[in-house]
């Protein structure tokens, strides 16, 4: 993957909600909510981010595997040593994000937090105080990969009068003008008529930027929370193979034919457990998920005293 400096990320913020309010701008609240920032790097370059607020947390489980979902990065907030914060910190360690910030409440046992977190991502984390003024320069010198397929990632759609089906995303590379974009699941080909930044009109979107996009083929039905758009490397099947890989402390047994549930970017859907044996394992839906090969996704028990079972490296 291709290494670059970021000028647009998105930063999940755990463990504060009240924290996110002080570092953008309100925007869309569903069970997430958004905040907007827009400044200048450390080198004086214009600097955007979107801060993403699992708002319905911890009640439903999807809010965060939403956030972390859009996720470039992360902030965490230690208040407590909980179990809240156990869930953080083994989603976070399993979708491998290595890039974030942690901000200690001043009566947290911060030695035995050191000690959760060891050997996980989490130990790349770089430890600043609470205010938004260390925030700003600590996110605008992260590098970050450039994802193997570029795409966008749908959180929402409607219509707009005169204008048609306006999807809203995260540009997880570049998208252009006249694109010619294929939604996954379903197929649908789709054109690219106008993109909006941050309500001004561009040509081209670039990687982690939240976008707009005003789109030509397709109605709001046909491009819901959790679609893809893409030119192509997506695939979007009933079932879904690959590599399980269990989090240390989950200790139930995994059996053939039973229910679970899988985080697969923003869809998050119940699979039935097809077939299971040593660490390979298949899942099988009621309809089509979207997916990239490669591409590791959460496996959850919502009802379960430990929600998160582990994470399906995709073939």
């Amino acid at each position: 993957m291709q290494v670059i400096n970021m000028k647009n990320i998105n930063i999940a913020v755990l463990g504060d909600k009240e924290f996110a309010k002080q570092l953008g701008k309100s925007g869309t609240v569903t069970d997430f909510t958004i905040y907007n920032y827009k400044g200048t790097d450390m080198k004086g370059g214009e600097l955007t981010a979107t801060f993403l607020v699992p708002t319905s947390y911890p009640e439903k489980l999807q809010s965060l595997t939403h956030c972390l979902a859009m996720a470039d990065a992360a902030i965490l907030v230690v208040k407590k040593l909980d179990k809240e914060l156990g869930e953080y910190i083994i989603a976070l360690d399993l979708l491998g994000i290595k890039k974030g910030l942690i901000i200690f409440d001043e009566y947290v046992e911060k030695e035995a937090f050191i000690r959760m977190v060891k050997g996980t991502t989490l130990e790349s984390f770089v430890i600043i105080d609470k205010v938004p003024k260390e925030v700003y320069p600590r996110i605008a010198s992260m590098t970050l990969e450039k994802p193997s397929v570029e795409h966008v990632m749908i959180d929402s759609a409607f219509d707009v009068k005169s204008v048609g089906t306006v999807v809203l995303g995260v540009a997880k590379g570049n998208v252009a003008v006249h694109d010619e974009l294929t939604v996954y699941p379903g197929g649908k080909k789709i054109m690219v008529k106008s993109i909006q930044v941050h309500d001004k009109d561009v040509k081209i979107a670039e990687l982690g930027e939240r976008v707009g996009l005003s789109v030509k083929g397709a109605t709001v039905e046909e491009v819901e929370r959790g679609h893809i758009l893409a030119k192509d490397g997506i695939k979007s099947s009933k079932s879904i193979k690959g590599t399980l890989i269990k989090q240390k402390y989950y200790s139930d047994n995994i059996e053939t034919d039973s229910k679970i549930f899988i985080a697969a970017g923003l869809q998050y859907r119940q699979v039935n457990i097809e077939s299971f044996s040593e660490n390979e394992i298949e899942l099988k839906c009621d309809r089509e998920i979207a997916y990239l090969p490669g591409h590791e996704y959460l496996l959850l028990k919502p009802e379960g005293k430990m929600r998160i079972i582990g994470k399906i490296k995709a073939l």
